[in-house]
Protein backbone atom coordinates (compact mmCIF):
# COMPACT_ATOMS: atom_id res chain seq x y z
CA UNK A 1 0.00 0.00 0.00
CA UNK A 2 1.44 3.37 -1.04
CA UNK A 3 1.43 6.24 1.44
CA UNK A 4 -0.23 9.34 -0.01
CA UNK A 5 1.10 12.84 0.54
CA UNK A 6 -1.56 15.54 0.94
CA UNK A 7 -0.82 19.05 -0.28
CA UNK A 8 -0.85 21.65 2.50
CA UNK A 9 -2.06 24.57 0.40
CA UNK A 10 -2.26 27.21 3.12
CA UNK A 11 1.19 26.36 4.44
CA UNK A 12 2.64 26.29 0.94
CA UNK A 13 1.26 29.74 0.15
CA UNK A 14 2.32 31.26 3.47
CA UNK A 15 5.87 29.93 3.44
CA UNK A 16 6.26 30.10 -0.35
CA UNK A 17 7.30 26.44 -0.37
CA UNK A 18 5.69 23.31 -1.72
CA UNK A 19 4.68 21.52 1.49
CA UNK A 20 2.93 18.20 1.88
CA UNK A 21 1.77 16.09 4.81
CA UNK A 22 2.25 12.36 5.15
CA UNK A 23 0.55 10.23 7.80
CA UNK A 24 2.49 6.98 8.26
CA UNK A 25 0.64 4.06 9.81
CA UNK A 26 2.33 1.44 11.91
CA UNK A 27 2.07 -1.09 9.07
CA UNK A 28 3.59 1.11 6.39
CA UNK A 29 7.26 1.07 5.44
CA UNK A 30 9.51 3.86 4.22
CA UNK A 31 9.94 2.15 0.87
CA UNK A 32 6.29 2.80 0.07
CA UNK A 33 6.65 6.57 0.25
CA UNK A 34 6.46 8.33 -3.12
CA UNK A 35 7.36 12.01 -3.32
CA UNK A 36 6.78 14.60 -6.01
CA UNK A 37 9.19 17.50 -5.76
CA UNK A 38 8.05 18.80 -2.37
CA UNK A 39 10.28 21.28 -0.55
CA UNK A 40 9.07 19.95 2.79
CA UNK A 41 7.23 16.80 3.82
CA UNK A 42 5.61 16.95 7.25
CA UNK A 43 5.46 13.36 8.52
CA UNK A 44 3.02 12.33 11.24
CA UNK A 45 3.48 9.00 13.02
CA UNK A 46 1.58 7.32 15.82
CA UNK A 47 4.87 5.85 17.03
CA UNK A 48 8.46 6.96 16.55
CA UNK A 49 9.58 4.43 13.97
CA UNK A 50 12.80 5.09 11.99
CA UNK A 51 12.02 6.65 8.64
CA UNK A 52 14.03 7.82 5.66
CA UNK A 53 12.85 9.47 2.45
CA UNK A 54 15.25 9.36 -0.50
CA UNK A 55 16.41 12.85 -1.41
CA UNK A 56 15.19 14.33 1.88
CA UNK A 57 16.78 15.05 5.25
CA UNK A 58 15.07 15.04 8.64
CA UNK A 59 15.64 18.40 10.35
CA UNK A 60 13.16 18.34 13.20
CA UNK A 61 11.10 16.04 15.40
CA UNK A 62 8.57 16.68 18.16
CA UNK A 63 5.88 14.84 20.06
CA UNK A 64 2.59 16.72 19.97
CA UNK A 65 0.34 15.96 22.92
CA UNK A 66 -3.30 16.83 23.45
CA UNK A 67 -4.30 17.40 27.08
CA UNK A 68 -7.97 16.98 27.92
CA UNK A 69 -10.21 17.65 30.90
CA UNK A 70 -13.91 17.13 31.54
CA UNK A 71 -15.34 20.28 33.06
CA UNK A 72 -18.37 18.98 34.90
CA UNK A 73 -16.90 19.57 38.35
CA UNK A 74 -15.14 22.92 38.01
CA UNK A 75 -16.35 26.17 39.51
CA UNK A 76 -18.28 28.11 36.86
CA UNK A 77 -17.82 31.55 38.47
CA UNK A 78 -16.26 34.08 36.07
CA UNK A 79 -13.50 36.30 37.43
CA UNK A 80 -14.23 40.01 37.19
CA UNK A 81 -10.63 41.22 36.78
CA UNK A 82 -10.00 39.26 33.58
CA UNK A 83 -10.66 41.28 30.44
CA UNK A 84 -12.49 40.15 27.32
CA UNK A 85 -11.42 41.61 23.95
CA UNK A 86 -15.10 41.67 22.97
CA UNK A 87 -15.60 44.44 25.51
CA UNK A 88 -12.34 46.40 25.22
CA UNK A 89 -10.44 48.35 22.58
CA UNK A 90 -7.75 45.70 22.32
CA UNK A 91 -4.67 46.56 20.28
CA UNK A 92 -3.17 43.68 18.32
CA UNK A 93 0.39 44.67 19.22
CA UNK A 94 -0.34 44.07 22.92
CA UNK A 95 -0.58 40.38 22.16
CA UNK A 96 2.14 39.82 19.58
CA UNK A 97 5.00 39.43 22.06
CA UNK A 98 2.84 37.17 24.22
CA UNK A 99 2.11 35.04 21.15
CA UNK A 100 5.84 34.71 20.42
CA UNK A 101 6.34 33.57 23.99
CA UNK A 102 3.57 30.99 23.65
CA UNK A 103 5.23 29.63 20.52
CA UNK A 104 8.80 29.32 21.76
CA UNK A 105 8.57 25.52 21.43
CA UNK A 106 6.71 25.67 18.12
CA UNK A 107 8.10 23.57 15.28
CA UNK A 108 7.96 26.70 13.12
CA UNK A 109 10.58 28.28 15.38
CA UNK A 110 12.51 25.20 16.48
CA UNK A 111 13.15 24.12 12.88
CA UNK A 112 15.69 26.69 11.60
CA UNK A 113 14.67 26.03 8.01
CA UNK A 114 11.60 28.24 8.52
CA UNK A 115 13.40 31.17 10.12
CA UNK A 116 12.36 33.41 13.02
CA UNK A 117 10.91 36.10 10.78
CA UNK A 118 8.33 33.72 9.27
CA UNK A 119 7.59 32.30 12.72
CA UNK A 120 6.78 35.80 13.99
CA UNK A 121 4.68 36.57 10.93
CA UNK A 122 2.75 33.32 11.44
CA UNK A 123 1.99 34.07 15.08
CA UNK A 124 1.00 37.65 14.30
CA UNK A 125 -1.53 36.23 11.87
CA UNK A 126 -2.72 33.85 14.58
CA UNK A 127 -3.31 36.76 16.97
CA UNK A 128 -5.11 38.88 14.39
CA UNK A 129 -7.36 36.01 13.33
CA UNK A 130 -8.11 35.16 16.95
CA UNK A 131 -9.20 38.70 17.69
CA UNK A 132 -11.38 38.86 14.57
CA UNK A 133 -13.03 35.54 15.53
CA UNK A 134 -11.70 33.45 12.64
CA UNK A 135 -9.51 31.31 14.91
CA UNK A 136 -11.16 31.83 18.30
CA UNK A 137 -14.50 32.56 19.88
CA UNK A 138 -12.91 34.32 22.86
CA UNK A 139 -9.68 36.03 23.83
CA UNK A 140 -9.24 36.73 27.54
CA UNK A 141 -6.35 38.67 29.06
CA UNK A 142 -4.90 40.37 32.11
CA UNK A 143 -3.14 43.70 31.96
CA UNK A 144 -1.02 46.06 34.01
CA UNK A 145 -0.68 49.76 33.19
CA UNK A 146 -2.81 49.22 30.10
CA UNK A 147 -0.45 46.59 28.68
CA UNK A 148 -1.41 42.93 28.39
CA UNK A 149 0.64 40.70 30.69
CA UNK A 150 -0.99 37.38 29.76
CA UNK A 151 -3.68 36.06 27.48
CA UNK A 152 -5.52 32.97 26.30
CA UNK A 153 -7.53 32.23 23.15
CA UNK A 154 -10.39 29.74 23.03
CA UNK A 155 -11.84 27.82 20.10
CA UNK A 156 -15.12 25.91 20.13
CA UNK A 157 -16.24 22.76 18.33
CA UNK A 158 -19.70 21.74 19.45
CA UNK A 159 -19.32 20.77 23.14
CA UNK A 160 -15.51 20.76 23.06
CA UNK A 161 -13.32 23.78 23.64
CA UNK A 162 -9.69 24.11 22.59
CA UNK A 163 -7.02 26.45 23.84
CA UNK A 164 -5.19 28.01 20.90
CA UNK A 165 -2.67 30.36 22.49
CA UNK A 166 -1.84 30.85 26.15
CA UNK A 167 1.12 32.76 27.55
CA UNK A 168 2.34 35.20 30.17
CA UNK A 169 5.00 37.85 29.82
CA UNK A 170 8.27 36.37 31.20
CA UNK A 171 8.46 39.29 33.66
CA UNK A 172 5.13 38.21 35.15
CA UNK A 173 5.54 34.44 35.12
CA UNK A 174 5.30 32.57 38.41
CA UNK A 175 2.45 34.77 39.63
CA UNK A 176 -0.38 32.40 38.74
CA UNK A 177 -1.62 34.38 35.73
CA UNK A 178 -1.75 31.35 33.45
CA UNK A 179 -3.66 29.34 36.03
CA UNK A 180 -6.12 32.19 36.51
CA UNK A 181 -6.73 32.57 32.77
CA UNK A 182 -7.10 28.84 32.24
CA UNK A 183 -9.66 28.61 35.04
CA UNK A 184 -11.54 31.55 33.52
CA UNK A 185 -11.60 29.80 30.14
CA UNK A 186 -12.93 26.66 31.83
CA UNK A 187 -15.65 28.65 33.56
CA UNK A 188 -16.63 30.32 30.30
CA UNK A 189 -16.89 26.88 28.70
CA UNK A 190 -19.20 25.57 31.41
CA UNK A 191 -21.43 28.62 31.12
CA UNK A 192 -21.70 28.02 27.37
CA UNK A 193 -22.45 24.27 27.24
CA UNK A 194 -18.83 23.29 26.54
CA UNK A 195 -18.13 20.26 28.71
CA UNK A 196 -14.57 19.35 27.70
CA UNK A 197 -11.48 21.45 27.15
CA UNK A 198 -8.44 20.35 25.13
CA UNK A 199 -4.98 21.90 25.01
CA UNK A 200 -2.30 21.00 22.46
CA UNK A 201 1.36 21.43 23.32
CA UNK A 202 4.72 19.77 22.80
CA UNK A 203 5.83 16.94 25.05
CA UNK A 204 9.25 18.59 25.01
CA UNK A 205 7.72 21.63 26.73
CA UNK A 206 8.06 20.16 30.20
CA UNK A 207 6.96 23.31 32.01
CA UNK A 208 3.67 23.46 30.10
CA UNK A 209 3.02 19.75 30.55
CA UNK A 210 3.52 19.99 34.30
CA UNK A 211 1.26 23.05 34.41
CA UNK A 212 -1.61 21.26 32.66
CA UNK A 213 -1.20 18.09 34.70
CA UNK A 214 -1.33 20.12 37.90
CA UNK A 215 -4.53 21.75 36.60
CA UNK A 216 -6.17 18.33 36.30
CA UNK A 217 -5.58 17.62 32.60
CA UNK A 218 -4.62 14.23 31.21
CA UNK A 219 -2.95 13.31 27.93
CA UNK A 220 -5.57 12.21 25.42
CA UNK A 221 -3.43 11.76 22.29
CA UNK A 222 0.22 11.78 21.23
CA UNK A 223 1.58 12.21 17.72
CA UNK A 224 5.14 12.25 16.40
CA UNK A 225 5.74 15.07 13.90
CA UNK A 226 8.87 15.16 11.73
CA UNK A 227 10.10 17.56 9.08
CA UNK A 228 11.85 16.20 6.00
CA UNK A 229 13.33 18.92 3.78
CA UNK A 230 14.47 18.22 0.26
CA UNK A 231 18.24 18.07 -0.09
CA UNK A 232 19.56 21.28 -1.64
Amino acid sequence: MQNKITDLKWDSTFFNKKIGELSVGQDHSAEEIKVNNYDLIVVKQVSDKPLSIPGYRETFKETKVIFSKNLYNVNSHLSTDILDTDNTLAVDSYFFELAYESGKYSRFLQDPKFGEEKFRELYREWVINSLNKKFAVKTFYLEENKVATSFVTLQKDDHTGKIGLIAADPNFQGKGLGRKLLQHAENYCLNNSITRLEIPTQKENLQACRFYEKAGYEIKDELIIKHFWRND
